[in-house]
């Protein structure tokens, strides 16, 4: 009624006994402990495997999706006003509809001081 305890030796400690083993010129020991080390890579292959996968599935679940495999949804994108059309070349834009309309006092504006209508962006 004992606890079973494997221990799970590092696959440095394989690669030193093989080294030593072909020192000595014991190929069966070497051939033995090639297995040993083999066996042990898959194990290790194994557990990063599920571990990966606890991760994407961990990850899918905090997501909000049980079936695993969805993504999260993408966040809404922000609402852009409507394209309103050209009017004294340049584009404007209206939550709405609507229409432009010339301004009166940036056409008096013009008149008498076209430089500072040009710096605003304005041809009139």
């Amino acid at each position: 009624m004992g606890l079973e305890v494997e221990i799970m030796l590092p696959l440095k400690y394989y690669k030193e006994r093989i080294a030593e083993a072909k020192k000595a010129g014991n190929m069966k020991k070497v051939k033995e402990l090639e297995k040993q080390l083999a066996q042990r890579e898959r194990e290790i292959n194994k557990q990063a495997s599920m571990d990966r996968n606890a991760r994407a599935n961990a990850a899918d679940l905090k997501a909000g999706s049980a079936m695993g495999g969805a993504k999260p949804p993408k966040p809404m994108k922000k609402p852009e006003m409507m394209y309103g059309g050209m009017a004294n070349n340049k584009k404007h834009m209206y939550a709405a509809g609507g229409s432009v309309q010339d301004n009166p006092g940036l056409k008096a504006l013009a008149k008498k001081r076209p430089d500072v209508v040009k710096k605003m962006g304005y041809n009139v």
